[in-house]
């Protein structure tokens, strides 16, 4: 009874002490939860948000050469020269092509998704090894306390020889479907990097645009400096004979100081056109260069909104790399369906065993086994699910591409509509406000009246040069959009514009 009473007592103090260290283990997590604080979330841009909302930071700039929009830049490879060179919107096309980094970085996705495939295709492929070995010992068995009467307490030396391959292979239909599905995504990739090409000849054809239109603005500021100049210079010598009054001249001259500025800004942006031009095609910032095509109006081709839209679902790049994901999750829901079947495994190695080659023998091990799962619903289950809410993705976002493709050719189609209009109605303002202009200085000249109506006239100018600039830049774009929206830029990208 007395030894019974000593064993409640350890037992009661075991208790205690288990329970001691159970509120310390509780405490320390509680503090460890108190104390750490939950990761701020992370946006689609992937900077981390501050966990302090209330105290909003405004963004700092984004520095020069560092746009988020991968077809702006390029892999500059070549050096730039001394000479002028020449380049086409066909040209540019091409340079775009090989160095614009849109382009090389979706190229890169080829080659992954091609590293998936292997991963995959490697849970198939029987996995081959082999092994060569050759060893001499000598062991001391005094050393490690065994003693026996008649038995030495050194043994040896003594050499062991061997030779051996090992393979072992599995096969189920998970793996087959996995492989399948791995393949779809390659095809994926492929259909999105063509697609990249497209955005490319997209980019490349929208910035050689830019500075024929640029160029186009500096060339009627200069005219329009020229004009005000001669307004400027009739002004004086008219004042200077006391024909009119000094308030014409200074008119004048407030207009020419106004020219000029517009001068000023015109050649900035075209610059700076040429600039971001030359980073989409990959030539050197310092090379000199010429644009051979022209900012001219071309009629859009002949071609009805349904034949764009059965075009585009047969050729755009980006419809297919959807279709190949809905096929590449369909086939992945297979393969978490198959997850429940039995699958085989094949285990074996043949080698020879010996003291040494001489001597040795072959010896093999074969075994196949059949693998069942048993109470791995949960984790089944988990990948179906997981799976099902792939596959109804990607089939939304094929439907939801759709959608968007058939409203993007609606719009290009309106947008050209519009913009054909724009060009003849802005072609014949550009031919009134020259008549006006011509007229406000006779009547200047011939002292009817003060120079206002001539200033007047020069403004109306600008704008209308101005509009029918940008009228016929609005018009190739949409011409350029129907052709990305199509899936034809490559293609007719240059002829849409009357590249040669």
């Amino acid at each position: 009874m007395k030894g019974s009473g000593s064993i409640r007592q350890v037992v009661r103090a075991a208790r205690h002490i288990a329970l001691f260290f159970v509120i310390i283990g509780s405490a320390a997590a509680a503090g460890a939860q108190l104390g750490q604080q939950p990761p701020a979330p992370v946006t689609q841009a992937g900077t981390v948000q501050s966990t302090l909302s209330s105290t909003p930071i405004s963004s700092p700039a984004t520095p020069s050469g560092t746009s988020s929009d991968p077809f702006g830049g390029s892999v500059i490879t070549e050096k730039a020269t001394d000479e002028i060179i020449s380049i086409s919107l066909k040209d540019a096309i091409n340079r775009g092509l090989k160095a614009n980094l849109g382009a090389l970085l979706s190229e890169q996705g080829i080659t992954s998704a091609r590293g998936q495939r292997w991963r995959s295709l490697q849970s198939m492929l029987p996995d081959v090894t082999a092994k060569f070995g050759e060893s001499v010992q000598q062991v001391n068995l005094a050393a490690s306390g065994i003693r026996f009467p008649g038995v030495p307490a050194v043994i040896g030396p003594f050499s062991n020889f061997e030779v051996r391959g090992y393979l072992n292979a599995n096969a189920g239909l998970t793996q087959y479907e996995s492989i399948r599905s791995s393949v779809e995504n390659l095809k994926a990739a492929q259909f999105s990097y063509r697609n990249a090409l497209e955005l490319v000849v997209y980019s490349v054809s929208n910035a050689y645009l830019q500075v024929l239109t640029s160029g186009a603005n500096v060339l009627n500021a200069q005219a329009q400096v020229k004009t005000a100049q001669a307004t400027l210079d009739q002004a004086r010598q008219m004042h200077q004979a006391g024909v009119s009054a000094k308030i014409d001249e200074l008119r004048a001259s407030v207009e020419l100081q106004a020219r000029q500025q517009d001068l000023i800004v015109a050649t900035n942006n075209f610059d700076k056109s040429r600039i971001a031009f030359a980073r989409t095609i990959g030539l050197p910032l310092e090379q000199n260069y010429e644009l051979s095509d022209t900012l001219q109006f071309i009629q859009a081709p002949p071609v009805t909104q349904e034949e764009a839209l059965h075009r585009a679902l047969q050729g755009r790049f980006d419809y297919r790399q959807a279709q190949a994901q809905v096929r590449a999750a369909e086939l992945s829901e297979k393969a978490a369906r198959y997850e429940r079947l039995p699958s085989l495994s094949f285990n074996g190695n043949y080698g020879d065993i010996g003291i040494s080659p001489g001597t040795s023998h072959g010896t093999f091990v074969a075994a196949g086994a059949i693998q069942v799962p048993v109470f791995e619903e949960g984790r089944i289950r988990g990948d179906i699910y997981q799976a099902q809410a792939n596959l109804k993705q990607s089939k939304d976002q094929l439907a939801d591409l759709e959608g968007r493709i058939n409203a993007e050719i609606r719009t290009a189609f309106l947008d050209i509509n519009a913009a054909s209009q724009q060009v003849q109605l802005a072609d014949s303002t550009v031919k009134l406000a020259e008549e006006e202009l011509s007229e406000a200085r006779e009547r200047f000249a011939a002292g009817v009246t003060d120079n206002l109506e001539v200033v007047q006239a020069q403004g109306s100018l600008v704008n209308a040069q101005n509009q029918y600039v940008s009228s016929l830049y609005v018009h190739n774009l949409a011409k350029l959009t129907l052709a990305r929206v199509v899936g034809e830029a490559r293609q007719n990208a240059a002829t849409y514009l009357g590249g040669k």
